[in-house]
């Protein structure tokens, strides 16, 4: 898997937020994580930002919060 980290200009979240571009071994895109302020977008594959699914960040925190071992 491949992981890289776009559109940071710096340390802290700036408007655009941050985006993360996750690829499998081969190079084929995954999808796009762009985490914001208030919201987190997950583009699934090709899919277009604009169609992403979207929640808040506190939803987010509550869900990863209910992994075994979180």
């Amino acid at each position: 898997m491949k992981v890289t980290v776009e559109d940071v200009p710096q340390v802290q979240v700036g408007t655009k937020g941050i985006l993360i571009r996750i690829r499998d071994n081969d190079g084929g895109n995954l999808g796009k994580l762009r985490i914001g302020n208030a919201k987190v977008r997950w583009a699934k594959g090709a899919r277009p930002e604009r169609n992403a699914v979207s929640i808040t960040v506190k939803e987010l925190v509550e869900y990863l919060n209910q992994i075994p071992g979180a």
